[in-house]
């Protein structure tokens, strides 16, 4: 392992990072609801977006920003309460404002500040509660910040979500990767429904910086499926500043191994915290199919069976009637051979060549009862294989 995490870590905990979080009542409750995270370099950056076609007018104004330039990002200001989708011409308008007045308050160019906002869909935040915010963050901003702009992007989850890791190189050499994130609701594998902003004081460009992000997020964000919606907002963002210092790191090198880890084992953390906010008491579940003809298709077949209105009560009450999984796989449209089909819940087989297996019931509720429950899809078509995680609630666990 070529990474060890710092406790107490934050978002700004790379060199060369500020953040911080102030509330300027974009909430109905007076909680901290605007961060800003600022690089004192220019960052390369790596972003990953809705697939939604509503998109957001902050989500819009960023893409815009980075199809001009991914060289030079200074700053990205996200708000809490007021997400901004589905108000038009008019909430556009209040993005680019809220950029500008963000670009001038922190002297840097106004192409480099990008906007992200989550909150109900249809609002606006209001222009002068915003400019004031933004005015008061960025003079507050410090290399302590992380955790106050980590609790500002929370809507209704009850804790933030943030983590730190030092990634170890070579000679001596040490970068630090850092992250936040936003999440509980509307989560679907198309990126996961989420705000994510990871920060990493490593010097590395942008087309290796891409490749990384689409690895990670599909083994951490892409493996969540906890309600099906996407959301017009969602936005996974890497900022690399580069000032650690040193050689580049370059494709092929130990060193881009090493930092894929931790980026991998950072994302995968906080895939975990927004699936534990999101499950508030209920039971998680890990979904895993394999033996498809392709992973495409294992990943259909395991989020057919987390949709599973049948499978998701068989696990929240822990009653052994297996059926679900069998019929949400048969649904799952992948090609598939009945009699050579398999099936397990925890180490407990239930069906195998496509027949069931005599259990005791009483092993398989057993393997029902715990909060982290592992179920298995077999099909013996080929080598495809993917993982979903999902969870169920204290609503379906206690009806």
């Amino acid at each position: 392992m070529s990474y060890n995490i710092i406790e107490d870590g934050h978002v700004s905990s790379p060199a060369g990072f500020r953040a911080t979080g102030v509330s300027c009542g974009l909430k109905e409750i007076r909680a901290r609801d605007l961060a800003i995270v600022y690089s004192q370099l220019p960052c390369r950056i790596a972003a990953l977006f809705t697939t939604n076609v509503i998109i957001a007018a902050p989500t819009y104004f960023s893409q815009a920003i980075l199809a001009r330039s991914r060289e030079n990002i200074r700053a990205v200001v996200i708000n809490a309460g007021h997400a901004n989708a589905g108000t038009g011409q008019p909430g556009l308008a209040t993005v680019v404002e809220c950029a500008k007045i963000a670009a001038d308050e922190l002297e840097v160019p106004r192409d480099s500040v990008l906007m992200l906002s989550t909150g109900q869909i249809g609002v606006a935040p209001p222009i002068d509660r915003m400019r004031e915010g933004i005015r008061r963050a960025a003079s507050e901003l410090d290399s302590s910040g992380g955790r106050r702009a980590a609790t500002a992007i929370l809507t209704s989850a009850p804790r933030p979500k943030d983590r730190a890791l030092r990634v170890l190189l070579r000679e001596g050499r040490a970068v630090t990767l850092a992250g936040m994130a936003k999440g509980g609701r509307m989560i679907s594998p198309h990126l996961a429904t989420l705000l994510c902003v990871i920060t990493t004081d490593a010097p590395i460009e942008s087309r290796l910086l891409m490749r990384a992000l689409d690895q990670s997020v599909s083994r951490s964000f892409g493996r969540l499926y906890i309600d099906g919606d996407i959301s017009p907002n969602d936005a996974v963002l890497v900022l690399a500043n580069g000032a650690a210092g040193g050689a580049p790191i370059v494709d092929g090198s130990w060193e881009l191994g090493a930092w894929q880890e931790g980026l991998d084992a950072l994302c995968t953390d906080l895939a975990q915290q927004v699936l534990r906010d999101a499950a508030a008491g209920g039971k998680h579940i890990q979904i895993t199919a394999r033996g498809a003809s392709t992973d495409a298709a294992a990943r259909q077949v395991a989020q057919a069976v987390a949709r599973s209105t049948a499978v998701r009560t068989m696990c929240a009450r822990g009653l052994p009637e297996w059926g679900g999984m069998l019929v949400a796989t048969g649904a799952s449209g992948v090609e598939l051979r009945p009699e050579i089909l398999e099936l397990r819940i925890g180490t407990v087989p239930v069906l195998r060549d496509g027949l069931p297996v005599r259990f005791e019931s009483a092993a398989l509720v057993q393997a029902l009862s715990g909060p982290e429950i592992d179920l298995a899809i077999d099909l013996h078509m080929g080598a495809g294989t993917a993982t979903v995680w999902t969870c169920t609630t204290p609503v379906e666990q206690h009806p």
